[in-house]
């Protein structure tokens, strides 16, 4: 029968190979349940997009089909060649022009001209050429005068972009005298286009994306907006570089391209689900495993155990002159056991007290993460206002900021200096501090966000300058956490206003800060200066805030006190005189 270590050891080796086999067809098991959902979920994306791509190019050769003939039924008219019958005639521009509005009429098209040889246009249905002319040598006038149909993507000179085709118009002689030009909007098409959550776009000839549902795509040369990923192209979106399936077709009659994109977000979730629960599955069943191997080796150990209690009492019966000294042996263990469990207590309330130390350092972090997170904001605000000043020339403007730096930095050292002296033994003797001064600089740190939500701040303050007992640096802390909150309670209200109202009361000064926001709830009121209590939603507030502020007041000899108003929240601030506190000091 193997011993009891040996025996252990056995069932720590069937977990250990448990565990190692358990771990691998886990992996293996996510890996390969992985790729093949990614593979399902990107052929589906690719099936769709091909399936769009099919239907979107029909749409386009629909769209530039239905007024291809018109350029040539017009050029082939009576009563249009009738207007251009001799190359040197006086043209009717009043019956051309006739013309030209009834068939952009009827035929919804964007425009129809009519131009000379050189390109001068003669009539504008639609106005759109009224000051400007076709380019002699372009392939649209070219191909017009050679008799056959000119079709090419024309972009304004104000942005606007259509599709061209154009046609000669023949005199007696069959030369050509004029062109007859018709201008195809396909803006309907981009708005049907728009309803796509993907990306749909046409690279013209030239390279560049004549037409997309992307509006920031557009003109752009295709080679700006395509990055090469792993495994799938990235484009820009606007958001950022996200990766694309790409369908694409060659319309060779237009020399376009047109391209449907697949976002691979579908895949990549896929790839993530299935494989977590693959793997979680194989987890699972290595868990049961290792249940039975352990409930097997707790069955053993009973069994062992009772057979040596069945061996022992043999051994009694059959030698009861030995019971004493077996007696004597049990008490020993005894007292040997005793002094173990004795030795475990100890060590147990030794491992308390390092419990106790880690969760007031733990503490001390929340703390020390709350203290700079307020300066390092207003820090990154003032850098990135400095970088726009100078990029604008306002160096004034840019110094001020750069100031404003630096004197956060040095807040930020005062609040190091009181982080380090933490250890040592409080310090009773404060300094005084210029209370509008604190507001201020509160309200400095927090200017940009005052900004944002257009909030107004309101102070009511006697004359002359109210100092009081405190540091400046940690009371500032206090009304920054006190201001944010009130922005917090305001968040939605058209016009935010904060009131702020600085009084003397007797030897006390007594700082209200009033919001116009939904006011404290009841079941708040008595947990709201507890570390870690917050009413805000998850990811907005840690619950340090209110705690923090109220023991900084507390050890300033003062008062943190919370109510509700007529119309929100008032938080009063109460602190002890500068004045009264240098008469005690005395």
């Amino acid at each position: 029968m193997p011993s009891g270590g040996a025996l252990a050891r056995r069932y720590r080796r069937y977990g250990f190979l448990n565990l190692t086999a358990t771990l691998g067809a886990a992996c293996a098991a996510a890996y390969f349940a992985a790729s093949y959902a990614g593979g399902v979920v990107e052929a589906n994306l690719r099936a769709s997009a091909r399936e769009t791509l099919a239907v979107q190019a029909e749409a386009l050769s629909g769209v530039l089909d239905k007024h291809r003939l018109l350029a040539g039924t017009l050029s082939r008219r009576g009563d249009v060649r009738a207007l251009f019958s001799e190359p040197g005639q006086q043209i009717d521009r009043q019956a051309a022009w006739r013309i030209a509005v009834q068939a952009a009429g009827l035929s919804s098209a964007l425009d129809v001209v009519f131009f000379t040889t050189d390109g001068e246009p003669v009539a504008s249905g639609l106005s759109l050429f009224d000051d400007s002319r076709l380019d002699p040598s372009s392939p649209l006038v070219r191909a017009a005068k050679f008799g056959q149909l000119g079709r090419e993507a024309f972009t304004f000179d104000h942005g606007q972009r259509a599709y061209v085709f154009t046609s000669g118009i023949r005199g007696p002689d069959t030369a050509v005298v004029a062109i007859v030009a018709v201008f195809v909007s396909l803006d309907r098409l981009e708005a049907t286009w728009s309803l796509s959550a993907d990306p749909i776009y046409v690279v013209a000839e030239n390279g560049r994306i004549f037409l997309s549902n992307r509006a920031r795509w557009r003109l752009r040369p295709e080679p700006e907006i395509i990055r090469a990923g792993s495994g799938a192209l990235l484009y820009e979106t606007g958001e950022g570089w996200r990766a694309h399936l790409d369908a694409s077709r060659f319309l060779p009659l237009l020399d376009w391209e047109l391209h449907v994109l697949s976002g691979t977000a579908p895949a990549d979730i896929a790839r993530l689900l299935w494989g977590a629960i693959t793997g979680g599955l194989v987890l699972l069943a290595g868990l049961g495993v290792q249940a039975l191997i352990n409930r097997q080796y707790v069955v053993t150990l009973r069994g062992r155990r009772d057979r040596a209690v069945s061996l022992r009492l043999e051994r009694v019966v059959r030698d009861r002159t030995r019971a004493l000294s077996q007696s004597n042996e049990t008490l020993k263990r005894e007292v040997h056991e005793r002094r173990q469990a004795e030795e475990q207590l100890r060590r147990t309330q030794s491992e308390l007290v390092q419990t106790g130390k880690l969760a007031a350092l733990g503490q001390m972090s929340v703390s020390l993460s709350h203290e700079f997170n307020q300066p390092l904001a207003a820090t990154k605000s003032y850098a990135d206002n400095a970088l726009k000043y100078l990029e604008l020339g306002r160096g004034k403007e840019a110094r001020d900021n750069i100031r404003r730096i630096s004197e956060l930095t040095d807040r930020m050292a005062d609040i190091s200096r009181h982080l380090r002296n933490f250890a040592r033994k409080p310090n009773p003797t404060f300094g005084n501090a210029s209370i509008a001064k604190v507001i201020e600089d509160a309200m400095a740190v927090l200017g940009a966000r005052l900004r944002e939500t257009g909030a107004r701040v309101e102070l009511d303050m006697p004359e002359g300058d109210v100092r009081v007992r405190g540091g400046p640096v940690r009371l500032q802390q206090v009304f920054v956490n006190l201001f944010s909150n009130a922005l917090d309670a305001m968040e939605g209200i058209a016009d935010p206003l904060i009131e702020v109202s600085v009084r003397r009361r007797g030897h006390r000064t007594l700082v209200a800060v009033h919001d116009h926001g939904s006011g404290i709830a009841p079941e708040a009121a008595a947990s709201m200066f507890d570390p870690f209590f917050t009413t805000k939603e998850v990811g907005k507030g840690m619950g340090m805030g209110l705690s923090i502020s109220y023991n900084i007041v507390k050890d300033f000899g003062g008062r943190l006190t919370a109510a509700n108003h007529d119309e929100g929240a008032v938080f009063t601030v109460e602190l002890e005189s500068a004045l009264e506190a240098s008469e005690a000091a005395q």
